[in-house]
């Protein structure tokens, strides 16, 4: 019988699934994959739009506790956002400081945590700044032996991404964008071998 596991998607606009008409977004996605296969999972979108790094650190105790503490056989968090911190020009070290907090926290509650970065961007200098930002969080989530992926490059093509994004909001993409990124999430092996087992 496959264990009962609980994980809460904590972040941003791009967490929540903005802009997806299907209303799945990547972590929709995600959980009914993993669900395809067999895993008993249960899972929480706690995306906000228009949330900071550190506005997220601050709710995400209350948030997911409430949800996973207790409850389950294994419990876990996702935790990506990044975007705004470069859009609101959020000091890096801010940002470090906010998944650090969740990291170290969601330890101490035995909850096992996967942390992705912000995805690509069309305008170069804003996708080097997404750069800069992932690379002090997988430094940061690296020195806390936490598993990182930085879905920027390991989404080799961004293509669709950027079209939807152009045709929608300007910012977030459709259904197709968060498939693919769905696609690369569910085959990392961190996460694969953690709900799967």
């Amino acid at each position: 019988m496959a264990l009962d596991i609980r994980v809460c998607f904590l972040g941003d606009s791009f967490t929540l699934g903005q802009g997806d008409d299907t209303g799945l977004g990547w972590a929709g996605r995600v959980h009914a994959m993993a669900r395809g296969r067999g895993a008993d999972l249960s899972s929480y979108n706690l995306g906000i739009r228009g949330q900071t790094g550190a506005e997220i650190a601050n709710r995400a105790e209350r948030e997911v506790t409430e949800r996973i503490a207790d409850r389950g056989e294994r419990q876990g968090i996702v935790l990506s956002f990044g975007a705004n911190d470069i859009r609101l020009e959020c000091p890096t070290e801010e940002s470090v400081q906010a998944a650090a907090d969740v990291i170290r926290w969601a330890d101490s509650q035995g909850y096992s945590v996967f942390l992705m970065g912000a995805p690509h961007a069309a305008e170069p200098e804003l996708d080097a700044l997404r750069a800069e930002l992932n690379l002090a969080l997988e430094q940061t989530a690296k020195g806390l032996d936490t598993p990182f992926l930085d879905i920027r490059t390991v989404l080799s093509d961004w293509t669709v991404w950027h079209a939807e994004c152009a045709a929608g909001d300007g910012i977030h993409p459709n259904a197709k964008g968060y498939a693919q990124v769905a696609e690369a999430f569910d085959v990392w092996r961190p996460w694969r071998d953690w709900v799967d087992d």
